[in-house]
């Protein structure tokens, strides 16, 4: 299934505690389906930067929730 990236803002949520040093930056990315249903994920930071994922994007998602380009 093919998505398009509506959103992606940092993932500011750490609890009652600030992101751990060495903890991987995470991001909330926001999807909308073929249908126009829309999902959200949280997602590696630095791996949307490597593949290239920006908002506007359409992307594809695999069995563990990770996001390619098309």
């Amino acid at each position: 299934m093919q998505y398009k990236v509506l959103k992606i803002e940092e993932d500011m949520d750490f609890g009652c505690e600030e992101r751990q040093q060495g903890e991987v930056l995470m991001a909330v990315v926001l999807l909308e389906d073929e249908s126009g249903n829309e999902t959200s994920l949280r997602h590696d930071d630095g791996l949307l930067y490597e593949r290239d994922i920006n908002e506007g994007d359409l992307v594809t998602m695999d069995g563990q929730h990770q996001l390619w380009k098309l």
